[in-house]
């Protein structure tokens, strides 16, 4: 087997600038950091603090008490938290996935500040975000602390790359975001500083731009796939980034703040704020069943949205059909009384699918040419869980809908020209015109995604990591000031090490050989190597899964193709986890 090594740079990509400055960019192996460069590791070696939380009585405890009482993170601050070092192994073992990911799609990594001045925020119109975190210099000049990066990288692109000959461009980075949240919660699930991924890419066309949206897809297919946690991709609404078209990933645990909507007989999953579904024919409403509600688009069109008394509006699916609808209009029939000329008012009537064309429909609020009315039918209507047994799936219309809670742990975006317009990232087309780059963007969040599998794979024993991500894949256990049994420890890493596998030693001598066992199974290192009493008595080790419990004795020749066929037995599980 091949055996593991120190991470080696194994090229760099040098990128001119108009300024004349080259920019030098190190690519390394898709192992960037590997802990046979330390000699035999010993955890008595690491700062790892652990079982200082006592539990209250009664209570479940929480998935980020269960990562701080294990020594993985420490509390800061309401929403900010230290990475101890086991808890760096596991972000470690996570960037190494997206290096690799990005490298094969081209991506370059770049590292851009987070200290970011107003300018570029004032014309996109996102300096006034409430969750910016704000600040002034000793001159009294305005900064932020960069909670995403669109505005740094479109001003960057824009100043360097003037032709289509400098396009496809796709650039990224992992590096730290802020973000003032009013409700710190669920720990490093949703804080005010965090570790995150970031893509953004630039295209000359919009088809050049959808096929890179669903090339980086495919990359977040395999990154989540690595991992090896069940995941579910669904289409959502672009909130605060904005774009066009959407999707979100997630990891389906009961603790998660988003809902999704999945059909049990196709693919079709969707975050209920955009989620569609349509009636049976005989749920259909007939007459006299039916409300109205207004709304206006910003060139003062009015809506006029017919739907069931009993089912809400959902404003992200009339947004998504019009995108000139403006929500934030209090009044719409006064505003657009006050507004319009009658010789050019227009008017819109939306009709859920649920209304029957047979409905008997209220008064219009306002007198208006016929001409100008025009009407449209589309579902506009929230999902509501009372009606799944009576709704039919937007895509195949057979299955029925479920729902389930999950935790966002990566977002994609088809911006269009939404920033590089106001920007100004442009580029000279190939028959001399100039024309506006088409942008993506694509998140994945590193120090949530860490939580986000601790509490998915967590037990009554403790933390369980899946292999691809742990600290360590093999942790032996030693019976304490065994002389014996600590030769055969070293000999034993020796012989893991050889076999490719991630060892450390646990000789934490002033912990009795019980609790080292149980710590063992509490930090979730996925294979435990037992060496005490019974390799005193007949020469045998234990060998035992961490996931299933498992345990095989076999003599300590045999231990590094046992701890083999178990990993590889668990990464073949893991594989078979995508939606």
């Amino acid at each position: 087997m091949k055996s593991c090594r120190p991470a080696q740079r194994i090229g760099i990509l040098r990128l001119p600038s108009k300024c004349g400055i080259t920019y030098s960019l190190s690519v390394w192996n898709t192992r960037p950091f590997t802990h046979a460069a330390v000699s035999h590791p010993r955890l008595s070696r690491f700062f790892l603090p652990s079982g200082n939380l006592a539990l209250p009585p009664g209570e479940r405890e929480s998935t980020t008490d269960l990562l701080i009482r294990a020594g993985f993170i420490r509390k800061s601050s309401a929403g900010v938290y230290s990475l101890l070092p086991l808890g760096t192994f596991v972000q470690r073992k996570l960037a190494a996935i997206i290096h690799r990911n990005m490298y094969m799609v081209g991506a370059s990594e770049v590292s851009l500040p987070s200290l970011l001045p107003p300018s570029a925020w004032r014309k996109t119109g996102r300096w006034d975000n409430t969750e910016l975190y704000r600040l002034k210099d000793s001159s009294d000049s305005e900064f932020c602390l960069a909670p995403t990066h669109e505005e740094e990288i479109t001003s960057l692109v824009s100043r360097e790359v003037s032709s289509f000959r400098q396009l496809p461009l796709r650039l990224y980075q992992i590096g730290r975001k802020y973000r003032d949240e009013k409700r710190p919660r669920g720990g490093m699930l949703r804080g005010r500083e965090f570790l995150m991924m970031d893509l953004y890419s630039f295209d000359t066309t919009v088809e050049a731009a959808l096929a890179t949206y669903e090339e980086i897809q495919m990359a977040y297919r395999l990154i989540f796939d690595t991992i090896g946690i069940k995941y579910a991709v669904s289409e959502a609404d672009s909130g605060a980034i904005g774009g066009d078209l959407s999707h979100e990933y997630h990891f389906v645990t009961p603790v998660g703040e988003d809902t999704l909507i999945a059909c049990d007989s196709c693919d079709y999953t969707a975050n209920v704020e955009v989620a569609v579904s349509y009636p049976s024919e005989e749920h259909i409403y007939g007459a006299d069943v039916v409300a109205v509600q207004y709304g206006l688009t910003t060139d003062g069109t009015l809506l006029v949205i017919y739907h069931p008394p009993d089912r809400v509006v959902n404003e992200n699916l009339i947004k998504r059909e019009l995108p000139t609808y403006n929500p934030s209009v209090l009044d719409p029939v006064g505003e657009f009384k006050r507004n319009n000329d009658p010789m050019l008012q227009r008017m819109i009537r939306i009709f859920d699918e649920r209304v029957s064309e047979k409905s008997s429909l209220p008064d219009l609020p306002v007198s208006i040419n016929i001409g100008s009315i025009t009407s449209l039918q589309f579902p506009c209507v929230e999902v509501a869980p009372e009606s799944y047994p009576n709704e039919l799936c937007p895509h195949c219309a057979n299955g029925t809908l479920r729902e389930s809670r999950a935790v966002e742990v990566g977002h994609t975006f088809y911006l269009s020209t939404k920033y590089s317009a106001p920007l100004k990232a442009h580029f000279t087309a190939e028959d001399g015109t100039k024309k506006t780059m088409e942008m993506g963007c694509y998140g994945i969040g590193v120090s949530r995604i860490i939580s986000a599998v601790a509490e998915v794979t967590r037990d009554d024993q403790g933390l369980s990591w899946p292999v691809s991500i742990c600290p360590f894949e093999v942790v032996i256990v030693t019976k304490p000031n065994t002389g014996k049994v600590d030769d055969l420890a070293i000999k034993l890493y020796q012989d893991l090490h050889k076999a490719g596998c991630e060892a450390v030693i646990d000789d934490r001598d002033e912990k009795s050989f019980g609790w080292k066992l149980s710590d063992a199974k509490f930090l979730g290192f996925p294979v435990s190597v037992v060496v005490g009493n019974k390799y005193l008595k007949d020469g045998k080790v234990d060998v035992e899964s961490r996931r299933t419990g498992q345990s095989i004795s076999c003599s300590p020749e045999q231990v590094a193709q046992t701890v083999a066929i178990i990993l590889q037995t668990e990464k073949s599980t893991m594989r078979s986890t995508s939606p």
